[in-house]
């Protein structure tokens, strides 16, 4: 199987994004499969300021970029790849999904037909014996020891769902054979 995660920044809540990345792992191994990562141009929308101080993307930074459209084409082409090319079943998540299905949905329209599930609420089911004080992505990745550095950024994000999501994965499996 491979495990997907998926994780954008915003300009914006409307839809805007200005980053978007997809790392699909190997559920057995934890091996990196594939990264489809990139600024995103929003075109020309508000920025929020407090959106910036979140994640330190600013307008300059994107302009010229692929729009999102084009970079959605390009993941979609990388799952069928993966597809054609390991035969293997593939899962896709992302931290809080509800958030990147909307704003994704806001942005793509019709053309958002990837099913995202929730490491948050995987989380909630699958780590009650270590009550984080909170689920958000830098305290899950600490109570499974996954290092995270870097916050707030696409990639490093969705590396740390596919991890989360992996080790989840793996541990509900382990605990169905018991």
């Amino acid at each position: 199987m491979i495990i997907i995660g998926v994780d954008i920044e915003t300009a914006n809540l409307h839809g805007a994004i200005c980053e978007f990345s997809a790392v699909g792992l190997d559920l057995d191994t934890g091996a990196e499969l594939f990264v489809v990562t990139s600024l995103v141009d929003p075109g020309d929308v508000d920025w929020d300021p407090f959106a910036m101080r979140v994640h330190g993307i600013h307008p300059r930074e994107v302009r010229g970029k692929p729009a999102i459209d084009a970079v959605w084409d390009r993941f979609l082409t990388e799952l069928e790849y993966q597809a054609a090319k390991t035969g293997r079943p593939r899962r896709v998540f992302a931290h809080n999904a509800s958030f990147e299905r909307s704003q994704l949905t806001r942005a793509l329209g019709d053309r958002m037909q990837v099913e995202f599930e929730c490491t948050v609420r995987m989380a909630r089911r699958g780590l009650r014996e270590f009550a984080p004080r909170n689920h958000k992505l830098p305290t899950v990745c600490e109570v499974m020891g996954i290092s995270f550095r870097e916050t707030h950024r696409a990639e490093a994000d969705a590396r740390a769902a596919a991890e989360i999501a992996r080790r989840l994965v793996v541990r509900e499996a382990a605990a169905g054979d018991s």
